[in-house]
């Protein structure tokens, strides 16, 4: 991870970080690393992977994945998910309610100090730009006294009109402490 990115983690509570598909998965993993390396205890919400996918990622790699506690909002669209300890399963993607509770169930029983919404431009299958951003907004505000690092990543390269990509990064990049663009990199 650039020494950039890494001290921009460190010094900001909430990051909206802006990716390119050829670099998604290396930034990603790399993210994960850096919170591992801070002794943090993280709520990885998979919004555009599946659970098993990103596990997948983790045994491939040095990573510890015990820091990590997963929301899943995936697997059950498809079907009933075998029941895991380190992860909730929510219903749906559209269930918005359902993913904010998980996320605060995550953060309060796991003592949780980082979020990573990985990605939170996949909702744009789902919802439309003012529910993501009333969702985010809400979920920000809601641990906003709390020490909890929050990192929501947007993909460029996901098969969403880039006008609405755009459109969703404008509104998101208005609360979040600072934008951080890597589809350069």
């Amino acid at each position: 991870m650039t020494a950039d990115l890494s001290e921009e983690i460190r010094k900001n509570k909430f990051l909206l970080i802006l990716l390119e598909e050829q670099v998604y998965k290396e930034k990603v993993k790399e993210m994960a690393e850096f919170l591992e390396k801070t002794g943090s205890k993280a709520c990885y919400v998979c919004l555009s992977r599946p659970y098993a996918d990103v596990m997948d990622d983790f045994k491939n790699s040095v990573m510890n994945a015990d820091v990590f506690f997963f929301v899943d909002v995936l697997s059950s669209h498809y079907g009933t998910p075998e029941a895991v300890q380190n992860c909730i399963f929510v219903s749906e993607p559209t269930d918005l309610e359902g993913i904010g509770n998980a996320i605060t169930k995550a953060i309060d029983e796991n003592n949780c100090n980082a979020v990573i919404l990985d990605t939170v431009s996949a909702l744009l299958l789902y919802h439309q730009i003012y529910s993501i951003t009333k969702f985010t907004n809400k979920l920000v505000s809601k641990n906003k006294e709390e020490k909890i690092k929050k990192l929501f990543i947007i993909n460029r390269g996901e098969s969403i009109p880039i006008d609405e990509i755009d459109m969703l990064t404008k509104d998101l990049g208005l609360f979040a402490d600072k934008k951080i663009d890597v589809t350069a990199v």
